[in-house]
């Protein structure tokens, strides 16, 4: 065994051996659909995130992070198991991820076993089925129960909860915010004696954009900015990008219905009901007994599209789906203030937490861990982003390039010190070869990767969204909230 992996474990077995009132808490803030439209990542000149902000500067922020799918299920699989979507076949949230998960041990499952109070809330998995178990917290919580959603369209366009306008209720009443009340209270009141991993998952900003009237008087509309585009910004991608970008569905709907604006001041207020939501939590913590030994653990999902490539949405392989707002404030190794600006992923994000709670490396997680950057953000580092889209569709991201592989062999190449937009595609231009190669040699080699699970027939999991929310763990969750399908 290497050295690098023997480590984890050794510091695992002494960690253990420790009071457990010395083992550092973990505070794990999982957010769904946001995107780099946070002022620290400047996705968007008119956000306003100043308590997300605070919370990021805590530590070192990642402003080259990426998710491993660019979407719910997926992503959120990937991320608490530590393996990618070619090796479970979790690759959209059409596979259901239970039948999987179920055998593998999760993050959760991992802290749970090694004497943690494991208290879980909001959204952390992609649904209440997810786990395909109920061992898996001490206690879980699931969603918490909010303000009704309205029963006809608000903006016009007629498509499900692609929606969004001013919702006529007190923000005590969102489900965010009973979210936030549970986990200042956890922070409050959990045994001292047994060290805690609280997982708080806010829903928000997830759709429909529908907040209270104060947030949207916060972004007036006659001066919102609508993101950057190239009108022919498709020109150049291949069929299967143009096939992701779907620019006759949402973004055509959009356009015609003069909903543009609307849309991103809808976006920033429900992004900004939610900064407010974590200045309360952060708060929370500070007021806390646990302030000074809990690691917090930011991220967000997956980025989110609003017209970019004439896109909206996730379920695509660009930048703006696949970034993500993500931190580790680390007491004791983190500096406050950090800025890393490698490629990383959330494959790293298991084998960091283990390291830095002197927890063992479970044998199936392969990451390298953020160590070495969270204490020296300029540390050198060969690793890279990767996120997949469905079976055969990657994206590799490092400091300079991102390159785009799909099923059938159609590429595209971005060099980001030159294009930020990710405007001109140089996959075919003389000269890159090299660069494609490189980039090409961290995705999986043919035929290894494993059918979706939806495709599986074989596979473990067959029944297709037959899974029942009974809550999990010692203490299960009353409201059964359905999730959306996004």
């Amino acid at each position: 065994m290497k050295l690098t992996r023997l480590l984890p474990a050794l510091l695992g077995l002494f960690s253990l051996s420790l009071p457990a009132a010395e083992k550092p808490d973990v505070l794990f803030i999982a957010v769904d659909d946001l995107n780099d439209w946070v002022g620290h990542l400047g996705g968007h000149p008119q956000a306003k995130t100043p308590n997300i902000d605070r919370l990021v500067a805590r530590g070192t922020a990642f402003t080259n992070a990426h998710c491993a799918a660019p979407a719910c299920n997926p992503s959120r699989a990937a991320l608490m198991t530590g393996l990618r979507p070619w090796q479970t076949g979790i690759y959209t949230n059409d596979d259901t991820a239970g039948g999987i998960i179920k055998d593998i041990v999760t993050i959760n499952r991992h802290f749970l076993a090694q004497g943690y109070n494991t208290q879980g809330g909001g959204k952390i998995y992609h649904g209440g089925p997810s786990e395909g178990r109920e061992d898996t917290w001490t206690v879980w919580k699931n969603l918490f129960p909010g303000t009704k959603t309205h029963e006809s369209n608000m903006n016009g366009l007629n498509s499900g909860h692609f929606d969004w306008g001013v919702l006529d209720a007190k923000t005590e009443e969102m489900g965010d915010t009973k979210m936030t009340d549970w986990a200042i209270n956890e922070l409050k009141t959990a045994p001292l004696d047994k060290p805690l991993f609280l997982a708080a998952g806010y829903v928000k900003p997830h759709l429909p954009w529908y907040v209270p009237q104060e947030f949207f008087d916060r972004f007036p509309l006659e001066s919102i900015q609508l993101p950057k585009v190239k009108e022919d910004d498709l020109a150049d991608i291949p069929a299967a990008g143009v096939k992701m970008a779907k620019p006759e569905g949402d973004h055509a709907k959009v356009v015609k219905g003069d909903q543009w604006k609307k849309a991103v001041q809808a976006y920033l207020a429900t992004t900004s009901y939610l900064d407010d939501q974590v200045g309360r939590l952060l708060d929370g913590l500070d007021a806390s007994p646990r302030k000074d030994k809990t690691i917090i653990v930011w991220w967000t999902d997956h980025g989110w599209a609003l017209g970019e490539k004439q896109h909206w949405r996730k379920f695509a392989l660009w930048e703006d789906t696949t970034r993500t707002s993500f931190s580790i404030v680390a007491p004791g190794v983190s500096k406050p203030g950090s800025v890393c600006n490698a490629g990383v992923d959330y494959m790293n994000i298991y084998p960091t937490l283990c390291e830095l709670t002197g927890l063992p490396v479970p044998a199936h997680v392969k990451g390298a861990s953020l160590v070495p950057l969270l204490k020296d953000p300029k540390a050198a580092w060969d690793g890279v982003a990767i996120c997949t889209h469905d079976k055969g569709n990657h994206a590799v991201k490092n400091e300079q390039w991102r390159y785009i592989r799909y099923a059938d062999g159609s590429e595209e190449l971005y060099d980001h010190t030159q294009d930020p937009h990710e405007w001109t595609n140089l996959a075919g231009e003389v000269g890159m070869s090299e660069v494609k190669a490189k980039l090409a040699s961290h995705l999986p080699p043919e035929g290894t990767e494993v059918p979706s699970v939806r495709d599986n027939n074989g596979g473990r999991n067959k029944a297709k969204g037959k899974g029942k929310e009974k809550g999990k763990g010692k203490g299960k969750g009353k409201n059964k909230s359905k999730e959306k399908s996004e």
